[in-house]
């Protein structure tokens, strides 16, 4: 090491380093800092730094420390929460005990803090009142609290003066594990030991004493002993033993096979099953309001272990046994079990019991139980609906080709629209019935059509009997069997004499009443009602089924009843989502079923047909019968029905769950496609309809209509239109009536626009092939007037015009001198301006003296002037 002289001559080192120096603090620590750590402190420390100065006297004075200090003993692990205020302590402090201190903040009592900057912290309604509680408690437990320093816990002062008193005792102990967590004294450690033991044989022997008292049911020894251990730690381990010692959870004589035994839904045993722990839980509620506190929950706590344990166990094995058996089963089990859990839930969470739930706990705990069931029973609900839609589908296309074969008989257009509205309002009353109330008739899959043939009762009745029943084997089937039977033969015998009877009559009027086995009149269900008209309506179709749209709107009813209770009760979270969504999903894929896979399909199959068809001429019958444009027409009438009846279900049922306002909701944008999708099918079966009937109108004309009709060579004057234009007329009638009220307005005026427009260019080209001479003329013009008088029936404005120009324009064939006739054809007003020239030319040349006056009717069109 090198030295260095110094001036003084004494040797320096010059690698030492110079002196520490203590560091000094640039600002004061603030005071949330300072009682942060002030609240880490042991009392007696805590003491000592009060006297360090005025500002730490503020700080170690302040309510906010002494508040938690006070919190920290009279909250330790008690399960309720003990006033802080000094007079709520029971025995330890009475109303003598009461002190008084200044309001003031203890910055206006400690001179010169009025400029202290520690008033920032704006402590001025900290006035000292609770470390002066804190004082009186410290004071009143510290002697408890140090005699368990050396002294075993059942020699303790606390034992000797509390006890007799248990509900005191533990309270007491509570408070002096509280203290015990503040450290209050120096051997806090070895003293909390003690504290520790002594609550460990106070709540064994208070717990032996409970248990007593619960074998030999005495609810005050009960009270007493469940007051002082809910006061010595919140009594979990009380609420515990009251509820394991129940029966209820290892005594149950209640089996989950013993259901299904009568019958296939034979439920009543888990009825009785339900019944019963409801009254044990009636019975408990009555028992815990007598023996616990209010404010803690045992009761809830009790509830919860007996849906976990008893009832999700029984519910698990019921379910099983349910799902082997079959699916139906097993959903109608499922909604049943949630039927009888969620009375049982109205009953625990009734106001009038003394222990009682709210409804978001009592709905939690039907959620707790159905969570382990909802995501399988969601899966099996929503293709069970798809099965019954595919298989009904399927049944119905296997049939196709039978139907084929038989004689389908026809209503008239009048009996149509009356058992059409009959069938609707039958069907809006049975749509709105209970599931369980409709009759299995009308939802099972049969063929639909009721013929002629009597051989075909008998066989219908073999397939009735072998046919599974689709509703519960409960409702009746006899009875509403044998109505239909009746009905059948009173349909067929109407049939077949090749009239229907107003429904006014007698023989008709068996929608709302029928004959009883002993001759007299009685009033029919709804069902009745909805057959009759069914089996009137069957007559009409073909190619769709009201009575599979009919089982399918029940089977899915049957669905969404059941989904409506599950969002009825108000899931939480996911779950509420899912049975939304599987809500939403049944009703969509009945309008898939009943439209892309049944509806459209057969309007393709129509509309194959129609273009297919070649018009002939009927020698044998009439000729305003095409069989493929009428059950083309027919077809839609029911698709029309079916339409109404799916817009009735939505309305009826969907409508409680759905807002029909919300166009991005999935349904109604299902419904919409569904809507679109049929209108896109009539509208193309109609182009193809309207195509077929004007071909068979041309076969009429070419056939029916004789060179002798307008051009007679006898002087006999025939004042009646020709045949062909009454069968024209006819067969236009007869098959565009069919359609009055399938449609919409606007629908229906477009055909009818389109068939008028269509039929002037077939007539006009026939008329334009003709030979009239004046005698003939007269004739022309009856056709001509017949032919407006129909076109005028549609009512069709845009149209019309061009039939008045015909007639006007048969004048030409009645007039005599040519310049009459030249003027006639170029007076263009008369024609509404609908005509040209030319085509008047033509029609003139069909005259039979048209080569004789053909050169002065043309003469302005031949002679050449040059201006």
């Amino acid at each position: 090491m090198d030295y260095i002289d110094s001036p003084s001559g004494s040797p320096t080192t010059s690698s030492l380093p110079p002196p520490i120096q203590p560091a000094k603090l640039k600002k004061p620590l603030p005071p949330n800092v300072l009682l942060h750590i002030f609240r880490l402190l042991p009392l007696s420390t805590l003491a000592n730094v009060a006297l360090v100065s005025r500002r730490f006297k503020v700080l170690a004075y302040d309510d906010e420390l002494w508040d938690e200090k006070l919190d920290t003993i009279t909250q330790h692990e008690s399960g309720t929460t003990t006033s802080p205020s000094v007079k709520g302590k029971g025995s330890l402090i009475g109303s003598e005990h009461e002190f008084f201190i200044n309001n003031k903040s203890l910055n206006e009592l400690i001179p010169g803090l009025q400029t202290d900057p520690y008033n920032a912290r704006a402590r001025a309604k900290s006035t000292g009142e609770a470390r002066e509680q804190f004082k009186q408690v410290y004071t009143q437990l510290l002697p408890y609290y140090v005699d368990l320093r050396n002294r075993h816990s059942k020699e303790s002062k606390i034992l000797c003066e509390f006890g007799t008193k248990p509900v005191e005792c533990g309270k007491t102990l509570n408070l002096l594990c509280g203290l015990g967590q503040v450290h209050a004294v120096d051997d806090w450690k070895e003293i909390n030991e003690g504290v520790d033991a002594l609550c460990q044989y106070f709540e064994s022997a208070s717990l032996h004493e409970f248990e007593v008292a619960y074998d030999s049911q005495s609810l005050d020894d009960m009270k007493t002993y469940a007051y002082a251990l809910v006061a010595l730690n919140g009594g979990s381990i009380c609420t515990q033993t009251f509820i394991q010692k129940h029966q209820i959870f290892y005594d149950n004589p209640f089996k989950p096979e013993d259901n299904f035994k009568t019958t296939e839904e034979d439920l009543e045993p888990f009825n009785k099953f339900i019944a019963a722990v409801t009254d044990e839980l009636r019975q408990q509620a009555h028992i815990v309001s007598q023996v616990f506190p209010t404010n803690v929950d045992v009761f809830y706590t009790f509830a919860d272990r007996v849906f976990e344990d008893v009832i999700s166990e029984y519910l698990s094995q019921l379910m099983g046994i349910a799902h082997e058996i079959g699916v139906k089963l097993y959903l109608h089990t499922t909604s049943s079990a949630l039927s009888m859990t969620t009375s049982l839930i109205n009953v625990i969470t009734d106001q009038d019991l003394p222990s009682h739930l709210d409804k978001e706990r009592g709905t939690n705990l039907l959620f707790k139980l159905l969570l382990p069931f909802l995501d399988d029973y969601l899966f099996e609900e929503q293709n069970y609906v798809n099965q019954i839609c595919e298989e009904g589908i399927d049944n119905w296309n296997k049939k196709a080709d039978a139907r084929q074969d038989e004689d389908t008989r026809r209503l008239t257009n009048q009996s149509r629209e009356t058992f059409k509205r009959n069938y609707l309002s039958a069907f809006k009353k049975v749509i709105a019935l209970p599931v369980d109330l409709v009759s299995s008739a009308a939802t099972t899959i049969a063929s639909p059509f009721q013929r002629s043939q009597a051989p075909k009762l008998q066989t219908e009745k073999n397939e009735e009997e072998s046919t599974p029943q689709s509703t519960p084997p409960s409702t009746p089937r006899s009875s509403t069997t044998n109505a239909r039977k009746i009905k059948t033969q009173s349909i067929t015998s109407i049939s077949s004499a090749s009239s229907v009877k107003s429904p006014s009559t007698p023989t008709a009027s068996s929608p709302h009443s029928r004959l009883s086995s002993d001759g007299t009149n009685v009033t029919t269900d709804p069902n009745d009602a909805l057959e009759t008209a069914q089996t009137q309506l069957d007559m009409m179709q073909d190619l769709l089924s009201l009575e599979l749209a009919l089982h399918l709107i029940h089977f899915n009813k049957d669905s969404e009843k059941r989904m409506q209770r599950f969002i009825g009760i108000g899931f939480p979270g996911r779950m509420k989502h899912d049975i939304q969504t599987t809500y939403e999903q049944i009703f969509i894929r009945l309008l898939k079923a009943l439209g892309s896979e049944h509806i459209k399909p057969a309007f393709e199959r129509a509309s194959l047909e129609l273009l297919q068809y070649k018009p002939k001429l009927a020698l044998s019958s009439s000729n305003d019968d095409v069989p493929p444009l009428t059950d083309f027409f027919e077809m839609v009438h029911v698709a029309d029905v079916i339409q109404q009846m799916v817009q009735l279900y939505y309305d009826e049922e969907m409508t409680k769950y759905i807002d029909k306002h919300d166009f991005m909701n999935e349904v109604n944008k299902e419904k919409k496609t569904f809507e679109r999708m049929l209108d896109d099918c009539v509208a193309q079966g109609m182009d193809h309809g309207i195509q077929v009937l004007l071909s068979q109108v041309e076969v009429i004309l070419l056939g029916e209509q004789l060179p002798s009709d307008y051009n007679p060579q006898s002087d006999k004057l025939d004042l009646q239109p020709t045949k062909a234009c009454l069968d024209v007329i006819q067969c236009l009638k007869s098959n565009t009536s069919m359609l009055q009220g399938a449609a919409e307005k606007s629908t229906m005026d477009l055909f009818f626009s389109e068939v008028g427009r269509r039929f002037f260019e077939i007539l006009s080209k026939h008329l334009k092939t003709q030979t009239v001479n004046e005698q003939g003329g007269i004739r022309y013009i009856c056709d001509m007037n017949a032919y407006y008088d129909f076109v005028s029936s549609l009512r069709q404005k845009t149209v019309t015009p061009y039939f008045l120009a015909l007639k006007s324009l048969a004048n030409l064939y009645i007039i005599d001198s040519a310049p009459d006739i030249k003027n006639v054809i170029h007076d263009l007003e008369r024609y509404h301006g609908l005509m040209r020239i030319e085509d008047l030319f033509e029609f003139a040349s069909c005259r039979s003296d048209w080569p004789v006056i053909k050169k002065i009717v043309q003469k302005d069109m031949t002679d050449c002037i040059i201006m």
